[in-house]
């Protein structure tokens, strides 16, 4: 699939047991691998990055897979 970077800038994202984590705020890539490695999200304060690997779904919003409990 490909996907302009610019598309996933702002976008919700949610983990798959429906809790909102934050939105988009940078995307971190492996440019010689040429492939997104983190979803860096835009929190008041700090930064957080989610590995690109736990993202499931992408539409309307960003569905990334929960931590296991």
């Amino acid at each position: 699939m490909v996907m302009r970077l610019s598309k996933l800038y702002g976008k919700q994202i949610y983990s798959t047991k429906g809790n909102y984590v934050g939105y988009v705020d940078e995307v971190l890539i492996d440019i010689d691998q040429g492939k997104a490695k983190v979803l860096a999200l835009g929190l008041p304060g700090e930064k957080v990055g989610i590995p690109y690997e736990r993202v499931t779904a992408i539409g309307d919003i960003i569905l990334v897979k929960a931590k296991e409990d």
